[in-house]
């Protein structure tokens, strides 16, 4: 059980180091929409939409300008942007 937390934690936390430096004004790397969406899908793994839900938020307050995941994670399970 603990591993799965450290898990989540950890996949959480390379969210927010992705998407910490994103601007409103800048497009995002083709690169990083793709390790966005990869890590997207491995929180819906984990712990399906309320996870990404969370993780998004968490992503979302640390940057607002974070808020263009939930068109990258469109269409991973249940998610729509």
């Amino acid at each position: 059980m603990q591993e799965i937390f450290l898990e989540i934690a950890e996949t959480i936390e390379q969210l927010c180091e992705l998407t910490k430096r994103w601007t409103a004004h800048e497009d995002i790397p083709k690169s990083q929409q793709h390790e966005c969406r990869t890590l997207g899908r491995e929180l819906h793994k984990i712990g399906g939409e309320s996870l990404m839900r969370e993780a998004f938020y968490v992503a979302r307050g640390r940057n607002p300008a974070a808020s263009v995941i939930q068109c990258y994670w469109d269409n991973i399970g249940d998610w729509r942007w």
